[in-house]
């Protein structure tokens, strides 16, 4: 026989094991054996009781449970009788009524049971009649209805009842007409009128309903008689279960009956299949029926065959109490006596299970078997055979809707698989789908051509045949709702089609008004830059269009707009001052109704335009606008110091009379203001100032706004000196301490500082002073006291005073100052404010003063001796001043000041070799002269370090060698030297010139050298010096010998050893001469 490819495969277990280790084969044959072997051991048993006949075959969804049982089946005798109850199949019905129902009336029907049979009914009778008849019976007690019948009135009975008590009503009046009216002729008219008056009425009333509505003369004796047909019935039905104990009576009597009577089938297996696809709560249910009536009860005859999964038990039973699984693990075993397990195959028996479903279906020779086998073995987690049944008849069914052999079968099985991603997954759309890369997770490698894979899949998606628009439409619809919402579209750059699409989108057709922004905010996301370049020229192009129409579009209100930032980035020069062009006309014309927003957004447009590096000047472009004073004031204290960029202004008159009624009123915004424009010449102040000025030379006692009219008549008077006008003493001090002690909160708020530097100046102070107040008040406080008299004013710690004074040092603040002042005071100011001399000397080194005679006079208090260090390592102009008038008082001086005044000692000490003095000159050489006097003539040193400071600093050359040669040949070559004086005189001889006569160098050696040389300290002044000894000794050669000789043994004199052997050897050689 011919078959026709492709068909569908039947989803029922056949009792076929298609795997190739025949699992369920041996599995089936198992429970066999176990059933008979059960069933034999029973028929031996002499007692009564029987094991239960239950058994649970586990598995899981798919794993072939169904074909299992139907090979047990198969593989017992013929007198075991399978039934099998669909769970699932009936899961609205009663469970017990319904299994009941469909057990017996197979049985029935199949000749297993038959005959009469006695039932124990439910008022606990029994009953004995034919299978039929009590089957019947058991289903029709279940069913009471009970019927109500209620009349309806029909029109024609309506009518009757009007002409019965129209007759009522006339036969009233018949006994009133013989009084009305006496004549007999008309009282028997009247008579018969009203008599006969119905009658006729109601023979027209038939007439017409038989002749008009149609209606048959039957209606007419309805009438006469007052009877109606129409009725309404109502029916109350009502169902119920059989009750556990009649459902276990029958079971027990179908177990019996099988025993009892002679049929060829000996036992009944009942099968409860598809209960792993019921719902959680049918699951509970029948299972709780099946524990009942099997578990707990011995039906000798019957068995119960239950497939079951474990996990969707669990879900059901359990829900997410995972605690219990234990526990319900040991209510599955307690149900069944014996579980046996469906096998797992291993994959080679799927594959084989998969090529002869797959066969079954497509036939043999389908080129791409294979390779649906191995896609579908990696995207199928855990198959079984109902999975592939179920892959492979999807598969079908596709071929036969696209039966064009130009779409691939491996295709059409990779949307099959993918199906569930593509049309059940919430979390993207459609498009999102199709043009994602999931589609190949995991057979990447089974589809190398993704392009053209993912247009057919788009073709089975969207079920269209052009191939050329599926390819698009996904791609199209998702970028058309990205673009729409602004959103990226930079991860689709690479799809096919994708800038030909992108193209069709961002068109004027497409794109409108209120989507424009959100284009343009789309394409900006994208990188053209990965494009080839004929490719970024389209794309480019298209900038330049949306450009185009956002010029096109109008606008009132002023806004900043993100939109014609990026354009003007993207576009060409020459088409962004297009843009800009016809943006600046229309904002120009926009009424203004705030002006920081006016402010803001063309600021944020010219930095855009700055990104760029396009040379466009927006101001060119923009029209002046003159605006209130309100809306100046706004768009100035947005812009800072930037106002006057964007031809923005006010009138100058009105802007003087809003800054002057601000002011008295406090608003601090207009003095934010007032203070960025007020150099502005464009605007003149005089009229506020003379204003002002009035006002607060007038100023009335009982108002306390002080603050501001401070503060801008302070900024109103230019020049570093003091205000000619400010408040009246009076004012400030009554009012000063109440706002020097408020919150900060509002004792921070401008003009404050002006009220408390009024307050100081005037002789007062303010204890708790706010350290965050102290700079503003520092700055400005000259503008009401000259910096001298404060400082001569430093307060007590924590006080105004101290601390402004403190800060203004600190901070270099002030200007105008009496050094003088501040040089006789330095010591009292440092200790006051407790200050470093570093920081007083940084303040005050910025003034400088000339000096006269009467400062030289009072050097003293001037220039502190405790002081001389810091005026050294502080320099500066007012240092320098000190010093230099110390320097000018000391030349001043007389002869031997250096002996006795140790204010000149300390001065020369700190500052000889400085630039003020910079060596020992005439006058400080002659108080050398004294202080080597002292030595010489009371063996010590008066002041060493004076001395040796004298002495380093370059003395006056001819004076000082005149007196060394003067010692030398008067005092050092006749006279014995001390040590002491040997230490001083060793070291200066030296100096002098190496023309010496024979007769000093011989006193020198006498004298000088010989008192002495043994000792240490003097020995290294000797060798320190050795050209002038060593010249010395050769001189003096023939007194010297004796002294040689003894240097040469001694290690003091080491470093000269040699030139002194060579001075012995050398006189030994003249003396030997002259002996000759």
């Amino acid at each position: 026989m011919l078959l026709n490819f492709p068909r569908f495969i039947v989803d029922k277990p056949q009792g076929e094991d298609v795997f190739e280790g025949q699992s369920q084969t041996k599995l089936a044959k198992n429970i066999s054996d176990y059933i008979l072997s059960a069933d034999i051991e029973e028929a031996e048993k002499d007692d009564q009781t029987c094991i239960p006949r239950i058994i649970g075959i586990e598995g899981s969804w798919g794993a072939g449970k169904s074909n299992v049982v139907r090979k047990v089946e198969k593989q017992l005798p013929q007198s075991y009788y399978t039934f099998t109850y669909d769970s699932w199949g009936h899961q609205e019905d009663l469970q017990r009524r319904s299994i009941l129902e469909t057990l017996v009336n197979k049985l029935i029907n199949d000749k297993v049971l038959y005959g009469e049979v006695s039932i124990k009914m439910r008022n606990g009778k029994s009953r004995t009649d034919k299978w039929y008849n009590q089957l019947a019976l058991l289903l029709s007690n279940k069913t009471t209805t009970t019927t109500r019948s209620i009349p309806k009135l029909s029109g024609p009975a309506i009518w009757g009842i009007i002409i019965i008590g129209l007759y009522a009503i006339l036969n009233s009046f018949l006994g009133l007409l013989p009084s009305m009216y006496p004549k007999l002729e008309i009282c028997l008219g009247l008579v018969l009128l009203f008599e006969a008056f119905p009658f006729f009425l109601g023979l027209g009333i038939a007439c017409y309903y038989h002749c008009c509505k149609k209606r048959a003369w039957d209606e007419v004796f309805t009438l006469l008689t007052r009877k109606g047909d129409d009725r309404i019935d109502e029916q109350f039905t009502s169902n119920e279960e059989p009750s556990v104990t009649e459902f276990k009576n029958w079971l027990q009597v179908i177990s019996n009956q099988l025993e009892e009577k002679e049929s060829p089938k000996e036992k009944v297996i009942i099968v409860f299949d598809n209960m792993d696809r019921l719902p959680s709560d049918k699951v509970i249910q029948l299972w709780s029926l099946i524990h009942t009536f099997f578990a707990g009860s011995d039906f000798k005859n019957i068995w119960a065959i239950i497939p079951f999964d474990y996990i969707h038990l669990c879900e059901a039973v359990l829900s997410d109490d995972k605690e219990n699984a234990i526990k319900f693990k040991q209510f599955i075993n307690k149900t069944f006596p014996i579980v046996f397990t469906v096998p797992k195959p291993v994959i080679t028996d799927y594959r084989k299970l998969f090529k002869t479903f797959f066969e079954k279906a497509f036939g043999k020779g389908e080129h791409d078997e294979e390779h649906i086998c191995q896609v579908f073995m990696c995207l199928e987690e855990s198959p079984n055979p109902r999975t592939v049944i179920c892959f492979i008849n999807e598969l079908v069914a596709l071929r036969l809707q696209w039966p064009n052999k130009k779409f691939r079968l491996q295709n059409l099985a990779l949307y099959v698989l993918k199906k569930g991603y593509i049309l059940h997954n919430k979390e993207k759309s459609l498009e999102e789908k199709l043009l994602s890369n999931e589609l190949f997770v995991k057979v990447n490698s089974f589809y190398p051509q993704t392009d053209s894979v993912r247009v057919q899949l788009c073709q089975f998606a969207y079920g269209i045949e052009d191939e050329e628009l599926a390819g698009e439409l996904p791609l199209r619809n998702v970028l058309l709702s990205l673009i729409n919402n602004g959103n990226s579209i930079s991860e689709y750059a690479e799809s096919p089609h994708f800038v030909p699409v992108l193209e069709s989108i961002l068109t004027s057709t497409s794109i409108t008004k209120d989507s424009l922004a959100n284009a343009v905010k789309s394409f900006n996301s994208l990188d053209t830059s990965n494009f080839n370049e004929e490719e970024q020229e389209r794309l480019n192009k298209k900038w330049d269009a949306l450009a185009n129409m956002k010029s096109e579009i109008d606008f009132t209100e002023i806004e900043n707009d993100e939109t014609i930032h990026t354009l003007i980035q993207k576009v060409s020069e020459n088409c962004a001052k297009r843009l800009l062009k016809s943006y600046c006309s229309k904002i120009s014309k926009c009424s203004l109704t705030n002006g920081a927003d006016y402010y803001i957004v063309l600021n944020n447009l010219q930095e855009a335009i700055g990104n760029t590096y396009k040379e466009i000047d927006i101001i060119g472009m923009l029209q002046e606008r003159k605006v209130t004073p309100k809306i100046f004031e706004e768009y100035v204290n947005a812009a800072g110091g930037n106002y006057p960029i964007f031809k923005v202004s006010t009138d100058n008159q009105l802007l003087n009379e809003y800054v002057l009624d601000n002011t008295l009123k406090g608003l601090d915004s207009t003095i934010f203001m007032f203070q960025l424009v007020l150099k502005d010449p464009q605007y003149n102040f005089s009229v506020l100032r003379n204003k002002l000025s009035e006002r607060i030379e007038h100023w009335p006692n009982d108002d306390d706004n002080l603050r501001l009219p401070a503060l801008v008549n302070r900024l109103l008077h230019d020049g570093d000196g003091m205000l000619e006008t400010h408040f009246n003493a009076s004012i400030i001090n009554s009012k000063a301490p109440a706002i020097c002690s408020a919150h900060w909160n509002e004792f921070s708020k401008q003009g404050n500082e002006d009220i408390a530097a009024m307050y100081v100046a005037n002789g007062n102070d303010i204890t708790n002073f706010e350290d965050r107040m102290v700079p503003r008040v520092s700055l400005i406080i000259e503008k009401y006291i000259v910096y001298t008299d404060l400082i001569k004013r430093q307060g007590n710690s924590d006080t105004a005073l101290f601390k402004i004074n403190q800060y203004m040092i600190e901070n270099c603040v002030g200007n105008k100052l009496d050094p003088k002042y501040v040089a006789q005071n330095i010591q009292r100011i440092k200790n006051a404010l407790n200050i470093t001399y570093e920081v007083l000397f940084k303040q005050f080194n910025r003034w400088s003063f000339k000096l006269d005679e009467n400062d030289i006079s009072s050097y003293s208090n001037y220039v502190h001796e405790p002081l001389f260090e810091d005026y050294k390592r502080n320099p500066g102009d007012f240092t320098d001043w000190l010093i230099t008038l110390a320097v000018k008082a000391m030349e001043r001086q007389p002869e031997g000041f250096l002996t006795r005044d140790n204010y000149w000692i300390s001065f020369v000490k700190v500052f000889l070799g400085t630039q003020y003095l910079p060596s020992t000159n005439e006058q400080l050489t002659e108080e050398l002269k004294q202080q080597l006097d002292y030595v010489i003539s009371h063996n010590d040193i008066r002041d060493e370090e004076l001395l040796n400071c004298l002495l380093s600093n370059s003395p006056d050359s001819s004076i000082f060698i005149s007196y060394l040669n003067d010692k030398m040949s008067a005092y050092f070559a006749q006279n014995n030297v001390t040590s002491s004086k040997f230490q001083v005189f060793g070291k200066l001889l030296p100096e002098l010139e190496r023309s010496i006569t024979s007769d000093t160098c011989i006193g020198l050696i006498e004298h000088f050298i010989k008192p002495v040389y043994r000792e240490t300290k003097c020995a290294e002044i000797i060798t320190s010096n050795p050209d002038f000894y060593l010249y010395v000794f050769e001189v003096g050669a023939i007194v010297a010998q004796a002294i040689l000789k003894e240097m040469l043994a001694s290690e003091m004199y080491e470093p000269i050893h040699r030139e002194i052997e060579t001075l012995i050897k050398a006189e030994k050689k003249d003396s030997n001469k002259n002996n000759t």
